[in-house]
């Protein structure tokens, strides 16, 4: 949908405790503070989010990264680059996947046909693509050495959070492969809670996304059911709000269950620095935890607000705001 895409463009990018935020120039792109003062002038083809001191940057058709100084440290040679995580960067050349350090070295000589980010010392990966019922087992776990510390012995496997990982297996009796289930795992691999459960998101803010059977809410790390809901969607726990459906609208409950914001919206994000994106019939606009609109609807596009600055397009002109809706950088300002 639109603010993905947006969020791929204009997404902010850390840089050694100052913020860098790309912005986009009669077609090339440079970088502000979170002031919105010009750091770098715009000249790359494109700019993505990115982190730990390192800005990833686009040279005609490749990518690298770049520090605060406007230093290429690392050559513009990637198909596509993720931001770093836990000292390491999810690179792609190819159709295949790896990892490099802040020095832009591999950290190991395998590649992956999937891969997703360091968290918590560990990223999931799968070396080979799974078949056409997408059952057989491909992801595991390797450390930042590269080892594989946890076998490929999953169909799915979500990032490391406080410890533990939500991981979908193969039901089977006998030789026959029946369906899958989700149950978590502990960094050595083993089982915190069986795989009984139909579907699970990854822990966030201590509880779990899960539904067994008929039971559809939210368990702790001992796979008891804590809330049980019957929104139409429910989302996992925000700055201590889910996100919820009901009826085609959008609105939040707190830790309790409660609908705290009752569902009126046509469409609303996560909340991230104490906002929350919504969109009404007026336009994108924002909100604070209690439900207040403390930023009007007024905008054709937004972003989430990420480390104090949201991506938002207003009569035809974009830049950011800050959490009080003030434009700190504007198009054609």
């Amino acid at each position: 949908m639109l603010l993905c895409s947006l969020a791929g463009i204009y997404s902010p990018i850390y840089g050694q405790g100052t913020i860098m935020y790309p912005i986009v120039e009669n077609g090339k792109y440079g970088f502000i503070d979170q002031q919105g003062s010009l750091i770098i002038q715009p000249k790359y083809d494109g700019a993505k989010q990115s982190s730990e001191g390192l800005a990833a940057v686009r040279i005609r058709s490749l990518w690298g990264f770049i520090d605060r100084q406007d230093s290429l440290r690392i050559p513009a040679q990637f198909s596509s680059v993720y931001p770093f995580s836990d000292g390491t960067a999810r690179v792609q050349s190819g159709q295949f996947w790896s990892f490099i350090n802040q020095q832009g070295d591999l950290i190991t000589d395998k590649s992956f046909s999937s891969a997703l980010d360091f968290s918590e010392g560990l990223a999931p990966v799968r070396a080979h693509s799974g078949t056409v019922s997408g059952l057989e087992p491909k992801w595991g776990y390797i450390n930042q050495e590269g080892e594989m510390v946890i076998p490929e012995g999953y169909v799915r496997a979500l990032p490391f959070s406080d410890g533990i990982a939500a991981v979908e297996v193969v039901r089977r009796i006998l030789v026959i492969n029946l369906n899958t289930r989700w149950g978590l795992l502990d960094q050595n691999g083993s089982w915190i809670v069986e795989p009984i459960f139909q579907s699970m998101r990854n822990p966030s803010e201590g509880l779990i996304l899960a539904r067994k059977g008929k039971k559809r809410g939210f368990i702790d790390s001992t796979g008891t059911f804590l809330l049980e809901l019957n929104h139409e969607q429910i989302f996992s726990f925000k700055e201590n709000r889910a996100r919820v459906s009901q009826d085609d609208m959008w609105g939040f409950i707190d830790r309790t269950g409660k609908e705290v914001i009752p569902p009126g919206y046509t469409w609303a994000d996560d909340f991230s620095d104490g906002r929350s994106l919504v969109l009404t019939d007026d336009g994108y606009g924002y909100i604070n935890t209690d439900g207040i609109m403390v930023i009007p609807p007024q905008y054709e596009k937004a972003s989430s607000f990420d480390e104090g600055l949201a991506w938002v397009t207003m009569d035809g002109r974009s830049g950011y705001i800050d959490p009080t809706g003030i434009f700190v950088w504007r198009e054609g300002e």
